[in-house]
């Protein structure tokens, strides 16, 4: 009787316990706001975080597939996507690095890395790796296909890590090319922020 009585009560207090600190709680641990670009669509800002394209329509109030660029969007993201978002964008940031600086110095492939994170923080361009890596036009390795066609190697890996752990040697750029090839005159009208190798970094 006795074993039975401690049994009951530890059961409920177990209970208590779990309505307290366990409660039932949302698959979502947190919300990100999202700034769309050009191109974009509810798929594939859910994908890049994680969430799903209902939540994402839900958070904001509005169940259009329509979305605008420039719109702000609210995106619940999972508890565990965090630790995702960190292994796709070093791997993005590095296979970039790879289309892009491959052959270049370790300061110049780390230098690109900068260059897309820089976009990332700077409040003009999309405010995520994947978000500035496929925005139309932005990148000729993406619109050529290089980007896709090429796996990493370990020193684009490292020159990610380098750049995700905060070496920026191209002092703040947000864009780089190379002026040997480069057919744009837009370019040419940025301010140059650092030479590295075969690139030239600017704002």
């Amino acid at each position: 009787m006795m074993k039975n009585k401690i049994l009951k009560i530890a059961v409920a207090y177990l209970m208590i316990f779990i309505m307290i600190f366990g409660g039932i709680t949302s698959a979502y641990a947190y919300d990100k706001i999202h700034v769309v670009s050009k191109g974009e669509s509810l798929y594939l800002i859910a994908k890049w975080y994680g969430s799903d394209v209902n939540s994402i329509k839900e958070a904001n109030g509005n169940w259009s597939d329509l979305i605008y660029p420039g719109e702000k969007l609210v995106v619940p993201v999972n508890e565990n996507s965090a630790y995702y978002n960190y292994f796709v964008d070093r791997y993005l940031i590095a296979k970039m690095i790879y289309a892009e600086a491959r052959g270049e110095s370790f300061e110049g492939q780390v230098a690109v890395g900068a260059v897309i994170l820089n976009r990332v923080k700077s409040g003009i361009f999309p405010n995520t790796v994947a978000g500035v890596i496929y925005q139309p036009d932005a990148f000729e390795s993406v619109a050529n296909g290089e980007f896709f066609n090429h796996e990493p190697d370990l020193t684009a890996f490292k020159a990610a890590d380098a750049a995700l752990a905060g070496w920026d040697p191209t002092g703040g750029a947000l864009y780089f090319f190379n002026p040997a090839t480069s057919t744009s005159w837009w370019i040419w009208t940025r301010t140059i922020t650092n030479v590295i190798g075969h690139h030239w970094f600017g704002i």
